[in-house]
């Protein structure tokens, strides 16, 4: 659990380049004594501020080129800002794009002696944690060949293990786990969710949102180089995806269309969502492993429309989408509602969650002269608690068994 000790903290920073148009410019500017300006100014960052706790594990997400590795760099100390402070206590660990900090001469094995000095460790004390660097790495004899012969999935091993290995106070990852096969990234999540227990810090990029949500309590969202959010990994992704998705966002993010003045929320409402799980009558929404759950949407047409779909989402405590149906992959789509007609849709399906509570979110889409519009959605409208203790995974899937004795 994170500590109250704050470990990283920024203020007011922000980090400028300056952007030449020619080569040739970055001469004059130079012999201009300032008088001139060749360049143009491009604020990576703008002015964020933000404390992060001892043993967080934070997600760092946003577009391309809002500003991401730029933050990170400045946390390492790679960077410094142009304008405001950023400080960062203990000894830091991070694997940030491929190929950084490694010298491709070297060999697997003096790589590792090579980071370990930059971190402050002597001969010692990397002797010490060789062998476990090498075993999590599984590289074999390349650990004793040049770095620059190694695949990106080899070096992001090594990369990954030299980071880790070293029990750093905090972790910083830049994307790079994307590289290693599904197995290895297996093992360092794993690696990664034991760092966090043990106290280390975690700042962690990626475009993966399940995946920040899954590893992250919390996530910085970076726009243009502006912190544009700064909640729980949960809430900041959809935030994100609602921002950069026309269709999906509003199947998987929380979506006012009257508080966004979208013109298709006359097209269409919710007008009441019951969930009955297991025995409950509507208030005890609590249900044992496979009893079923029954989700009844309500809804009013208010045009005209060529279709209506009823969806649903279930997410867990993160965020996580679980699981999710509509009727119109279902085959039962409502056709040619008219202006007036009222209906109810009725989804069951059995409880195979692990124990926790989930939310359960509903909306609309209607095709409406020829454009697919979402005219309204609810998140996270009710939840239901699963007591299902027999389930250790995320969920269990019904398997059929055949068994012989011979």
């Amino acid at each position: 659990m994170p500590s109250d000790e704050i470990v990283i903290s920024a203020r007011n920073l922000t980090k400028a380049y300056r952007l030449f148009g020619h080569p040739g410019d970055r001469v004059k500017q130079f012999l201009s004594l300032g008088l001139r300006r060749y360049h143009r100014e491009f604020a990576a960052l703008k002015d964020i501020s933000f404390d992060i706790r001892k043993g967080e594990a934070v997600g760092i997400i946003g577009r391309n080129g809002s500003g991401k590795s730029t933050l990170l760099q400045l946390v390492c100390g790679i960077l410094k800002p142009t304008s405001g402070t950023i400080r960062a206590d203990g000894r830091i660990s991070a694997l940030l794009e491929l190929g950084a900090g490694f010298n491709p001469e070297f060999t697997g094995r003096e790589n590792v002696f090579f980071q370990g000095a930059i971190m402050g460790l002597d001969k010692a004390e990397m002797d010490a944690r060789f062998d476990a660097i090498a075993g999590f790495a599984d590289i074999g004899e390349f650990i004793d060949q040049p770095v620059r012969t190694y695949s990106s999935g080899m070096f992001v091993r090594l990369a990954f293990a030299v980071a880790s290995c070293t029990h750093p106070d905090i972790l910083v990852i830049d994307e790079a786990l994307a590289v290693g096969d599904f197995a290895f990234r297996t093992k360092c999540y794993k690696r990664i969710r034991d760092l966090a227990d043990s106290g280390t810090t975690l700042l962690f990029v990626s475009h993966d949102l399940q995946t920040v949500k899954a590893t992250c309590g919390r996530a910085l969202y970076l726009d243009q180089g502006c912190l544009k959010d700064d909640s729980s990994a949960g809430r900041a992704c959809d935030l994100y995806f609602a921002d950069n998705s026309v269709e999906d966002a509003r199947f998987s993010a929380p979506f006012d269309p009257i508080a966004e003045g979208a013109p298709e929320a006359r097209l269409a409402e919710i007008t009441d969502v019951l969930l009955l799980a297991g025995k409950g009558d509507g208030e005890d929404r609590s249900c044992g492993l496979a009893e079923e759950v029954v989700l009844s949407v309500r809804y009013r047409v208010l045009r005209d429309l060529g279709s209506l779909t009823v969806a649903f989402h279930v997410r867990d405590d993160r965020h996580q989408e679980i699981m999710g149906s509509n009727t119109r992959i279902e085959g039962c789509d409502i056709e040619r509602p008219r202006n007036g007609d009222c209906g109810l849709v009725e989804f069951r399906f059995p409880n195979y969650f692990r124990a926790g509570e989930y939310g359960i979110s509903v909306g609309l889409a209607a095709d409406a002269d020829g454009n697919r519009v979402f005219p309204d959605w609810k998140d996270d409208t009710v939840v239901f608690r699963s007591t299902a203790e027999q389930v250790w995974s995320l969920v269990r899937y019904p398997v059929n068994v055949k068994r012989e004795t011979f």
